[in-house]
């Protein structure tokens, strides 16, 4: 009787191979190749042992250990192990980001929309499709990392081996598999997809902080975290394996769990179910504004307060950053307290203008979210009940428009205030809130025009909404790792964050502020005639 319940796993399996092709394929590339052509280009930019102890003393920092680990080892270094340095946790939070996406659709978006009661209704066992969903991310995640290995052998960096290549790849495909179990369990655990893809990036964020946290003052207790786990390869120096196996264990514990829960549940419910809606409408729920806000306020919350709890979990480190005299005891005496006080706050002004790239793309993805809700809610026929009413498309599109603006704008607010709020909770001599402000306001232009480029594709091109995401990711990764990868100057004006300068180190440059805003309404208007014009339901 228990085997029935996997009844036709391998064939549901191979079909969703087949229909997730061009998305596992895409996602496939883009990791792969962005991963061994920035292996290959190490080579060439630290080809040296002194450009090499360079970026060794950087990657050493506070600043730089909260971003990217903790560097294993005391050297010395090569140029392998400032790649592993640099990459491997940003490569674990790409990795995440696919997996939650592809396991949460696949298994409660499938739920949700009632395909999966359609494919239950034929001869398939209750937990095939959740088991064809593991073994489907299992197969990716492997390819992926044995992808990532070879290329590392190809690139050939000076300092590689063999177990390192073969580690670092596989163990990153390890950690991908992870994440699509921890999206898979809280796909049981919740009734609804948004829920379940909340919880799941909830959960990727207080273990990045936590990560932070213990990589800055307390390295060993990173070994808690399961984020931190991809640290602890300890790739080209000890080259530990452990982690990997944990990975392994966690994630076969949690898939035994997600189908346990799959198993003593009913379709479409959940353990954690969603709390009935009123009986009556309430009285601020009078129009298209006021019921986005209904339908995407506990997303907004969430991201509003995340950004707030990371701004303030990265201010609580400037006091680390900026102390100049741990590392230099004398200078007090030879320059000066004022002096000294000075040179801290423009170290720490530094780490904020790093930092604000990082902000500046997290805030744009619950507008983004919000904006692209016309698609969304437009392809599963939501949106068929207002237009059901004397509801015109403008007022729709203005109605998301606006919404996704102002979270996107307050999200970005709530982290500079985080970053100066952590930052007073440490220091003897806070940084001014107004310096942080600078900072916000610069942004601002940079982050409508991503937000109307979203509007613009709605309009439009509403087949490739996702374009957006990826465009927000490309201008994360220039700006986050541009300097230190030595991309070309020019491929950062390809996104609006790059002729933004460093603020708050250098003032807001307000010719860039207007003329910016010009390119956002440009856009946002001609999104308006799109959407206008062309006709709804349009990808079907």
């Amino acid at each position: 009787m228990e085997n029935r319940n996997y009844h036709r796993t391998l064939f549901l399996t191979r079909f969703s191979l087949k229909r997730d092709w061009f998305k596992l394929t895409t996602w496939s590339v883009l990791l792969v190749v962005l991963f061994a052509s920035i292996a290959a280009k190490f080579t060439s930019i630290y080809d040296t042992q002194a450009s090499i102890d360079e970026i060794v003393k950087t990657l050493k920092s506070p600043s730089m250990i909260s971003l990217f680990g903790k560097l294993p080892g005391s050297g010395p270094y090569t140029t392998a192990d400032v790649f592993a340095g640099e990459m491997t946790v940003f490569m674990a939070i790409m990795a995440a980001i696919m997996n939650f996406s592809i396991i949460i659709k696949n298994t409660r978006g499938d739920e949700d929309s009632g395909l999966l009661e359609i494919v239950q209704s034929h001869s398939v066992g209750k937990l095939s499709n959740l088991s064809s969903s593991l073994i489907e991310l299992l197969i990716i995640n492997t390819i992926i990392g044995f992808l990532y290995s070879i290329g590392l052998q190809i690139a050939d960096l000076p300092g590689t081996d063999l177990n390192g290549n073969f580690l670092l790849g596989l163990g990153l495909g390890a950690a991908g598999f992870m994440y699509a179990t921890i999206a898979a369990f809280f796909s049981q655990l919740v009734d609804n997809s948004r829920s379940a893809i909340i919880l799941s990036y909830i959960v990727l964020g207080v273990m990045y902080i936590a990560r932070m946290t213990t990589d800055v003052s307390h390295p060993k207790a990173t070994w808690f975290i399961p984020f931190g786990w991809v640290e602890k390869f300890s790739t080209y120096q000890d080259n530990n394996w452990l982690p990997v196996f944990l990975m392994l264990t966690l994630s076969l514990i949690l898939s035994i769990a997600s189908l346990w829960i799959n198993n003593h549940r009913d379709i479409g419910s959940g353990i954690i179910a969603t709390k009935p809606g009123r009986a009556n409408a309430s009285v601020f729920l009078r129009g298209p504004l006021s019921l986005f806000w209904r339908l995407h306020r506990t997303s907004i919350i969430v991201w509003v307060i995340g950004l707030l709890i990371l701004g303030f979990t990265y201010g609580s480190i400037f006091n680390t950053i900026g102390d100049i005299l741990k590392t230099n005891p004398a200078m007090k005496q030879l320059v000066g307290a004022s002096e000294i006080n000075k040179a801290n706050v423009m170290i720490i002004k530094q780490f904020v203008a790093l930092l604000m790239i990082v902000f500046g793309v997290l805030a744009l993805f619950p507008g983004m979210q919000i904006i692209n809700y016309l698609k969304s809610g437009e392809n599963k026929g939501y949106l068929e009940l207002i237009h059901s009413k004397p509801v015109s498309r403008n007022y729709l599109f203005t109605s998301v428009l606006i919404l996704g603006a102002l979270t996107s704008i307050v999200a970005l607010f709530a982290g500079m205030w985080g970053l100066q709020l952590g930052g007073a909770s440490v220091m003897k001599h806070p940084i001014e809130l107004s310096v942080f402000l600078k900072g916000f306001y610069a942004y601002i232009p940079p982050v409508l025009i991503m937000l109307a480029i979203t509007a613009f594709i709605v309009g439009w091109l509403p087949k490739i909404t996702s374009v957006s995401y990826l465009y927000a990711g490309f201008a994360l990764f220039v700006e986050y790792f541009g300097k230190l990868i030595d991309l070309p100057k020019w491929v950062s004006k390809l996104t609006p964050f790059g002729y933004i300068t460093k603020v708050p180190v250098h003032k807001m440059d307000i010719e860039t502020f207007w003329w910016q805003l010009a390119i956002a309404a440009i856009l946002i208007i001609l999104g308006y005639i799109g959407y206008h014009i062309r006709d709804l339901n349009s990808s079907n």
